[in-house]
């Protein structure tokens, strides 16, 4: 393979090389000579990445290298379609063999986190995505109507942005080998981004309080008082039943049941009345019992509601129950944080196994089975901005968010009706013009709809592709891993987009309207992996909403057993509520972890408005009638207590002050110690 010119990589002509470190390997075994076996010298790439992955300084624990600049060389043929204008060109990216053998197989295309990186990006604080989870075929899938399904919903999007376009230029793609063909440039990011308001000196729970302000939990408050006395009424034939004991609740018992199921996520307990009745003293969590009765906690989770039922349409939306909250949400997310320039949109699922029609089953999901919702977050933090969720086949992608002001809403008449396209403008809408990039997998990328979203609002794209998609050049539909090498990379461009496929242990379509056709690297064991920067660039970006659901697994508010559809997605928008306070409240206090974040929040919400202990009046002196003094009986009766055990024994001892038959040894004490 010949060598190139270091600036076709995007290095510049007069940068220095990092020279190796002076550590050499362990010494090894001699052979049968007595001669110790030569380390075979390595190539290797060393590119710069796009900036989002730095290049990285040499090595601390080195292996002995060669380092050379090999790279894209002409390879294969430079195939044009006649009469189309459309060409597409192939690379090889040169790597010896004998270090391919040393890279675990099991890593595939993500970017592994290793220590020597840390310093420059804050890794943990994001989930690398693995752009093989989302196939460019569907060569084998055990569904044999999946390509189909989603072949249709293709067909449908690019349809619908058709219409869209305003001149024949939009659909003119001219598509070449030449790399300089592509004048791509990004966007500038204009911003600001952060918190909209003030927090240098706010605690967890006034940021908290900004996301859920008295008007919703006034809201919550008189709905679910209205919902208690309905069922109370309609039990009323049910004198026993924890019903009849209902008392309307208040804004400060709302706050306390939120405290509690705060507390409930951050030490897990299977049965929760275990957290009021431990089987065993030493399970005992905490005294949940000086905080709210058991009866009265599982009340407040059977009337917990969100709307009056008497005055709903007769035919509403799906989500009727919980829409006030989901629009408040939407509303205050928006409001009280702007995301920086890179933003991802992909879907969440919330895991719900009952009978539901608008369940759905994402198989690369780690629920695969509930509630799903598109989100658009941002990238580096995992900050939910933006959310709908889908209510099932005929769904139409509408915005979910509280009315806009009269001289602030946007005119939606020329945009994609029900189609995966729609997703896209729907939640992007308010942050068009801002020079943002949105990071999307192959369910929306399209290169008319990234080519509409850079030239009509300023916004750059940059995602997986399915080569079936219209538009999508004829030289690269036809890629797949029986016509390419391992390590081949394919491209085509036009004056504003880029279409790279790369084969790396499956064949991998990116689209992007501002990378150049270059290889970038990372380095690991002293060597680096070579990819085209697009494709690490993707990695990195769109792990955000991943991250986030990471943070939610792992403090479940929502519990994973629950009788109510609506009421476990409450509990997920109360999860992630507490996720977005927690990105808001770092900004000023970037030290603090998510679980002390909870931990405070959860203390200062049950220190404000926990019920004040009502002091106990001085004991008086026992009457004889209070001295649950032993009497005999005629004739034996059973105990309650070994008849609560399940023990077959009679007794012709009573209490007298509780009319109650026990063992005259161990059961009588035993039920007055109780």
């Amino acid at each position: 393979m010949s060598p190139i010119k270091p600036d076709l990589l995007g290095i510049p002509k007069d940068q220095d090389l990092p020279q190796p470190h002076p550590l050499t390997h362990p010494p090894r075994v001699t052979s049968e000579s007595g001669t110790p076996p030569q380390p075979k010298k390595r190539k290797l790439l060393f590119t710069p990445s796009t900036g989002i992955i730095p290049a990285l300084e040499a090595p601390v624990n080195p292996v002995a290298v060669e380092i050379e600049f090999v790279g894209f060389t002409p390879e294969s043929t430079t195939s044009a379609m006649p009469g189309s204008g459309r060409s597409a060109a192939s690379y090889e990216i040169g790597v010896d063999s004998d270090v391919d053998e040393e890279i675990d197989v099991n890593v595939g295309s993500d970017i592994d986190e290793d220590a020597d990186v840390d310093d420059l990006i804050d890794i943990s604080a994001v989930r690398q995505r693995n752009v093989f989870e989302f196939p460019t075929e569907f060569e084998g899938s055990e569904d044999p109507g999946l390509a189909e399904v989603v072949h249709q919903l293709d067909v449908k999007s690019d349809v619908r942005l058709r219409a869209m376009t305003e001149s024949e230029d939009f659909i003119n793609f001219d598509w070449r080998s030449n790399p300089d063909n592509f004048e791509g440039v990004r966007e500038e990011f204009i911003g600001p981004s952060g918190p909209t308001f003030d927090i240098s000196e706010l605690t967890p729970l006034e940021i908290f309080e900004e996301i859920w302000d008295a008007n919703i939990i006034a809201l919550i408050v008189r709905e679910t008082n209205r919902y208690g006395r309905q069922l109370q009424h309609n039990n009323a034939s049910k004198p026993s039943s924890r019903l009849s004991r209902w008392r309307d609740t208040t804004n400060d018992e709302i706050w306390t049941f939120f405290g509690i199921i705060m507390l409930q996520s951050l030490v897990v307990v299977n049965c929760e009345r275990e957290y009021w009745y431990p089987k065993m003293e030493q399970l005992r969590v905490g005294n949940f019992g000086e905080l709210m009765g058991y009866n009265r906690f599982l009340l407040l989770k059977r009337c917990l509601h969100f709307v009056d039922n008497t005055s709903l349409p007769a035919h509403t939306n799906k989500l009727h129950k919980v829409m006030p909250v989901i629009e408040h949400l939407n509303q205050r997310f928006s409001s009280l944080y702007l995301p920086e320039q890179n933003v991802a949109i992909d879907e969440s699922l919330l895991l719900w196994k009952g009978r539901l029609s608008f369940a759905q089953l994402i198989a690369t999901k780690r629920a695969r089975v509930g509630i799903k919702s598109y989100e658009l977050c941002e990238s580096r933090t995992g900050y939910l901005w933006k959310m709908e969720v889908y209510t099932g086949k005929g769904h139409v992608h509408v915005p979910q968010e509280a009315p806009q002001e009269a001289d602030v809403t946007h005119e939606v008449e020329d945009e994609p009706g029900s189609a995966t396209s729609q997703i896209v403008f729907s939640l992007m809408r308010p942050l068009f013009n801002r020079g943002h990039t949105l990071v999307m997998d192959n369910f929306y990328t399209a290169p008319l709809l990234s080519r509409l979203l850079k030239a009509k609002h300023k916004t750059d794209t940059m995602g997986t592709l399915r080569l079936n998609r219209e538009f999508v050049p004829e030289s690269l539909k036809g890629k797949n891993k029986k016509n390419m090498k391992a390590g081949e990379v394919c491209f085509s461009t036009t004056k504003d987009l880029s279409v790279v496929v790369w084969l790396d242990k499956s064949v991998v379509a990116m689209l992007s309207t501002f990378h150049d056709i270059k290889v970038g690297g990372k380095e690991k064991y002293g060597y680096f992996r070579y990819k085209p920067e697009v494709v690490l660039d993707y990695n990195l970006s769109m792990g955000g909403i991943d991250h986030k659901d990471q943070m939610l697994h792992a403090y479940p508010v929502e519990r994973v057993r629950n009788m109510v559809w609506y009421k476990k997605l409450f509990r997920r928008l109360l999860n992630v509520s507490i996720q977005n306070a927690y990105v808001i409240y770092k900004h000023n206090h970037t030290r603090i972890g998510n679980r002390d974040f909870r931990l405070q929040l959860a203390e200062q919400i049950l220190q404000k408005h926990k019920p004040l202990a009502v002091p106990r009046p001085p004991a008086l002196p026992a009457t004889p009638s209070e001295m649950h003094l032993p009497l005999k009986n005629v004739r034996a009766q059973r105990c309650k207590l070994c008849h609560a055990a399940k023990v077959r024994r009679t007794t012709v001892w009573m209490c007298g002050t509780c009319n109650v038959n026990l063992c005259i040894e161990g059961c009588y004490s035993a039920y007055h110690t109780r």
